[in-house]
């Protein structure tokens, strides 16, 4: 990519009402984003809150969602973080890069957990606390529904 169109897309994005743009292109790839830097708040949500927001993607037939009940943990001084939007989940930021956490490890808050893309927009999610992975709930590059279970955690 040179310069030019570089500035180019940058100038466009600004003036689009877009808030994040990644663009791949060969070898490149560029990730825009306007506004605070990224930092979803990840609680636990309860059982029952609701269905996807309307005109949410739907999920691939060749591979189903999973379930918003799915995984649920129980064990004591554990968390559950949920998937807060519908999107499909990935461990890492490329197909060969090595995922972001893995069980057992210790994550300190801000620390990148994984990423969610809804609707061609790549969505970091950033632990809100100290933390321990105790199990990774979803599986690699499938899709989850809002509310689904992602990690299983144990607070620091």
């Amino acid at each position: 990519m040179e310069l030019k169109e570089l500035y180019q897309l940058m100038d466009r994005f600004e003036k689009s009402g877009l808030s994040e743009l990644t663009w791949r292109r060969e070898k490149d790839l560029v990730r825009l984003r306007k506004g605070p830097p990224p930092g979803h708040r990840m609680w636990p949500v309860p059982a029952g809150f609701g269905p996807a927001p309307a005109g949410s993607p739907p999920p691939d037939a060749t591979s189903p969602a999973i379930p918003a009940d799915a995984g649920r943990r129980s064990n004591p001084g554990t968390e559950v973080i949920t998937a807060p939007l519908v999107g499909t989940f990935y461990r890492a930021s490329t197909p060969d890069a090595a995922p972001f956490v893995e069980k057992g490890d210790r994550v300190k808050k801000g620390q990148t957990l994984c990423i969610l893309e809804a609707m061609k927009l790549m969505n970091e999610f950033q632990a809100e606390f100290n933390l321990e992975i105790v199990a990774v709930l979803a599986e690699n590059a499938k899709m989850v529904e809002f509310g689904a279970p992602l990690f299983e955690v144990r607070k620091l």
